[in-house]
């Protein structure tokens, strides 16, 4: 991502935006989590979006006359306590916007904007926590009188749906990373070992290649498996089972969503095979089906319906209409800034630069194994490029790919 990528995104917003209004975008402050300590600050998504920068209580103004970025105040005191405030220099050469301020000038501007008629726009984020301060959407909307508030909170969700081919870099860029990270945890995966041994070496990593957790992440052995969000990571990984990783590294605040089963000792078992091939053939069958013209909904429908007739023909299942006993969640999801990011509708025709996520998978709590094979999709104008093809799906190749890294 380049300065240029965000001066192309913030005209594309502003030419969505509504005639004779000035909005606010904020990146939001830090979240205290006990005392003197503050959750890590992850700022507002639009905000990244537009401008590439996570500076806490930074203002991002779409005026009529151009774009503003105000920066909070220079502390050079609290500097020495919790690192570097952004500089104007520095914010113009990430965004690219030449008029930068700092917050100590943000009341005057407000006060001429508040004498003007123009409206109010502002991006709510309804995803998103915000408290009822002023530096936030909501304390704005509070401030001004929520009757002259636009909520401009969709024209960032349909701009952001949409990526352009240098977020599309930006994912693969992570997604590689991801890929070398899985490598290397399969290193620490033997019986006797740790869910949390895979874990930290994941971890570990991505941060050697300037990245952190895109979500938290799963590594889940035997029945923690059937468990969607299983985050404890700390069970011990038991010979005969399978591990179920579902992970991602962001880089440069865009991160990837990979999620793939393996044997802990190297081998599938035949039941383990015979279940993971059904998986394996839904999520073939998914990408063949992923283009435009087709919506997220239609392609669960069609995931429901192949792993109907795969568990039907193993014997656990009698009626289709009973898949939700054994699969229970969507096969795909928006993927970008967030991980399950912004959609406007779920039933809506995929469109070229849509990216997704093709993520069938099958939870037999009774028997104990929980499989999910994923990968994350870029529509094209004929149908989809599964941005990671390196990573390894196939069984047989699974095995092999065990084998040598363990040299057994």
């Amino acid at each position: 991502m380049n300065r240029e990528t965000y001066i192309k995104i913030r005209k594309l917003i502003r030419d969505h935006l509504p005639k004779n209004t000035t909005t606010f975008v904020f990146s939001g402050l830090p979240i205290r989590k006990s005392a003197d300590a503050d959750y890590p600050f992850h700022a507002n998504r639009n905000f990244v979006y537009a401008t590439g920068i996570e500076e806490p209580g930074a203002v991002l103004v779409f005026d009529p006359k151009g774009d503003i970025l105000f920066l909070r105040d220079v502390d050079e005191s609290q500097e020495k306590w919790v690192g570097h405030y952004m500089r104007k220099e520095e914010a113009q050469d990430i965004c690219g916007i030449k008029d930068v301020r700092y917050f100590e000038d943000f009341d005057k501007y407000l006060n001429k904007v508040l004498e003007s008629n123009n409206r109010i726009g502002l991006d709510m984020d309804h995803n998103t926590y915000q408290e009822q301060v002023y530096g936030s959407a909501i304390g704005m909307a509070d401030y001004v009188g929520i009757q002259r508030v636009t909520d401009v909170t969709e024209i960032f969700v349909r701009s952001r749906m949409v990526k352009f081919p240098e977020e599309v870099d930006a994912i693969k860029h992570a997604i590689k990373v991801t890929h070398e990270s899985i490598l290397a945890m399969l290193e620490e995966m033997k019986p006797d070992a740790n869910e949390n041994d895979m874990a930290a070496r994941f971890h570990y990593e991505g941060a050697k290649q300037s990245g952190d957790q895109m979500f938290e992440t799963i590594v889940a052995s035997g029945m923690n498996g059937t468990v969607l969000h299983y985050i404890k990571n700390d069970e011990p990984l038991n010979d005969g089972e399978l591990v179920l990783l579902d992970l991602g590294i962001r880089v440069n605040h865009y991160g990837a969503d990979i999620s793939q089963t393996y044997p802990i000792n190297g081998t599938f078992t035949p039941r383990q095979r015979d279940i993971y091939n059904v998986v394996l053939e839904c999520f073939e069958a998914v990408k063949a089906a992923a283009r435009p013209g087709v919506s997220i909904i239609d392609l669960n429908e069609l995931s429901k319906e192949k792993l109907a007739q795969g568990l039907k023909t193993l014997g656990l299942l009698e009626r289709s209409e009973d898949i939700g006993r054994y699969y229970y969640h969507s096969v795909g999801h928006s993927l970008g800034l967030d991980t399950h990011d912004v959609w406007s509708d779920r039933a809506m025709p995929l469109e070229p630069g849509h990216v997704i996520t093709d993520e069938p998978g099958l939870y037999i709590a009774e028997e104990g194994i929980g499989i999910r094979i994923e990968t994350d999709l870029l529509i094209t104008e004929d149908g989809c490029e599964d941005l990671a093809p390196f990573i390894i799906r196939d069984a047989d190749g699974i095995e092999a790919l065990l084998k040598e890294i363990h040299n057994t």
